[in-house]
């Protein structure tokens, strides 16, 4: 019945707005437990906002690239319109200037700051992490997470639902490359020269945690996707 629909719906609006507070709490404990170290390119208080805005930025994009293929298998696009994926652009987008703004702070702060151990890191004429042996992966980051979202400005693009599922997935390699830097640059270059090393290569059982949690998350994602409906039946009944 109707009255059990709304019921429903007020049930799910309510774990939404359950989760989010959530959101905020584990990325900023994650953050902090970085910006309360003292290692270069990791003791900076912008890791807080920096941190939630890159969670529901990255979300955003994987959400993208796991409804637009799940749209198109199960034909879905009466329920998933292209109206649901504009307004998902436009979130993403938000949060993408949100990171964008983040960086330039992060580097900022450390040109016109005092400590020497975070110039030589994040400085932008001559820090490690630009300028460095991992400078490319730096500069995949910054075109991934800065340049490719600002395209979403153009409603044409927002709509165009190939060009969104591409972007979606130029994102998430952003923010996977995000995290790689922040960890490997700065563990690399800390304060002993003596300890100074380049991650070369990945090991055999990186590639593999790295995979395993691929086929995990696929496997879940697929049993899901199996299993249990897709879209919420109230949701389908209110589009009828």
């Amino acid at each position: 019945t109707r009255s059990q629909w709304k019921h429903y719906n007020a049930v799910c609006y309510f774990l939404a707005a359950f989760a989010t507070p959530l959101v905020f709490s584990v990325h900023s404990v994650v953050s902090w437990d970085f910006a309360m170290s003292i290692v270069p390119g990791w003791h900076t208080t912008i890791f807080g906002p920096y941190f939630v805005a890159g969670a529901i930025f990255s979300g955003c994009a994987m959400v993208m690239t796991l409804v637009i293929p799940t749209r198109t298998i199960f034909r879905l696009e009466k329920y998933i319109t292209h109206d649901h994926m504009e307004s998902l652009a436009k979130l993403t987008l938000f949060t993408g200037l949100i990171v964008t703004y983040s960086y330039a702070v992060e580097y900022l702060v450390a040109g016109i700051g005092n400590n020497m151990f975070e110039k030589a890191m994040m400085s932008i004429t001559d820090g490690y992490r630009l300028h460095g042996p991992y400078q490319p992966w730096v500069l995949i980051m910054i075109f991934c997470n800065c340049i490719v979202p600002l395209t979403f400005f153009i409603r044409k693009l927002r709509r165009n639902i190939g060009f969104l599922f591409v972007t979606s997935i130029l994102i998430n390699v952003g923010m996977w490359f995000e995290r790689f830097n922040i960890i490997t640059t700065s563990l690399s270059h800390e304060y002993n020269p003596y300890s100074w090393g380049l991650y070369n290569a990945p090991t055999l059982w990186d590639l593999g945690i790295m995979s395993g949690s691929f086929g995990f998350f696929s496997t879940l994602f697929l049993l899901f996707a199996r299993t249990l409906p897709i879209l919420a039946i109230t949701e389908i009944k209110e589009t009828q």
